[in-house]
């Protein structure tokens, strides 16, 4: 009896509740023959010497089983696991070259592009604010604080931005990733500002203006910030021209029409959207909604002096309802999203509040 239990014992030893592991025929003989023994051997007053040998095999032995179970599943593993690591596929030969190719043509597109926008903006400039001819180089003295009450600043900061934003969007085509790229586009807008005020430097009227290379070098860092900022991506720099006075052109005896100088006509605006402000507590509000605060000058304390022309002017502020195109149509093609991103540079023209330095409600505004 005592044989019989031992051997179903063995045969069927428990490590849990869960799992059973049986011995092999080697052990379970092993077990007969000891159980046996111990059946005819005479009483010695003694313990069996052999019954530590048996406590100590049945504890090693389901030990050994979990161990080679698991040496087994890591060893299905180990396939998987080399495979994860071995290098990822490379492309054909003759894919790899047609992208190389590729990046270097649209490269040389950029290259192209940017030297002829440059020699255009030059042209433009030297015929402007160039006009009176060179002098040796020399900073600004002070004027360039005066000149338009500093809304000039924000002609620059504007240039700036929008000389930015279009190298993120070409360097984004030559598929640089999006931070490289921004800070990419800041450097480009900041050597395009930088090159100007050089040009300044020698310029009779004008001068190399450290707050003009500031301005524009703000201005430039915006895609950056727009990467980086929840705020600065729900907010739009904005710029307007409506002639409403011709005090300018009448000063400086110049053809009635579009000046980058005219900055009595010029309003510059910073746009955040509505949805942005309000958060949750207005889930109804349209996501292309904004609230836009303006900045001008007062024609009427322009400065005419012959001896200091263009300075002063009073500040005037202006608050308006205001429109994201590309919010309001979400166009789906890159080329439309690309023409509706460059037409939100221009305020939309809408009903405005003016509430310095006098109060007036203007039906619209352009």
């Amino acid at each position: 009896m005592r044989r019989v239990h031992r051997q179903k014992w063995s045969n069927n030893f428990s490590i849990s509740s869960h799992r059973r592991i049986r011995l092999t025929p080697e052990i379970e003989h092993l077990y007969d023959v000891e159980a046996h023994t111990e059946n005819h051997r005479p009483y010695t007053g003694r313990r069996n010497p052999s019954r530590p040998l048996r406590w100590l095999l049945a504890l090693l032995l389901p030990l050994s089983a979990v161990a080679q179970e698991t040496e087994n599943k890591l060893a299905d593993s180990l396939p998987i696991q080399s495979a994860a690591l071995q290098p990822a596929p490379t492309l054909p030969d003759s894919l790899a070259l047609r992208l190389k190719r590729q990046k270097r043509n649209r490269a040389l597109v950029v290259t192209g592009s940017t030297a002829l926008a440059a020699g255009a903006l030059y042209t433009y400039l030297e015929n402007t604010w160039w006009a009176e001819g060179s002098t040796s180089f020399h900073f600004d003295q002070g004027r360039d604080w005066r000149y338009s009450n500093n809304l000039d600043k924000m002609g620059h900061f504007m240039g700036g931005m929008m000389a930015a934003d279009l190298y993120y969007d070409v360097f984004r085509w030559m598929d640089m990733p999006d931070l490289k790229a921004a800070w990419w586009g800041f450097g480009m807008g900041t050597a395009m500002h930088l090159a100007i005020e050089v040009k300044d430097g020698y310029a009779k009227d004008w001068g190399f203006s450290i707050a003009d290379i500031t301005a524009g070098s703000i201005g430039s860092l915006m895609p950056v910030l727009r990467l980086k900022s929840e705020f600065f991506r729900h907010t739009d720099f904005k710029f307007s021209y409506w002639r409403r006075s011709d005090k300018y052109f009448e000063v400086t005896a110049k053809e009635p029409k579009f000046n980058i100088d005219d900055y009595i006509n010029q309003t510059y605006w910073m746009t955040v959207n509505l949805k942005y402000l309000t958060g949750k507590k207005a889930e109804w509000m349209p996501d292309w909604l904004g609230i836009s605060l303006g900045w001008g000058i007062e024609a009427e304390s322009w400065n005419t002096n012959p001896n200091d022309p263009g300075t002063g002017g009073r500040p005037e502020f202006y608050l308006s309802p205001d429109i994201d195109l590309v919010r309001l149509f979400k166009p789906k093609k890159p080329f439309w999203k690309f023409t509706l991103q460059k037409l939100n540079y221009l305020k939309f023209p809408m009903p405005t509040l003016q509430f310095a330095q006098k109060v007036k409600v203007w039906p619209v505004f352009w």
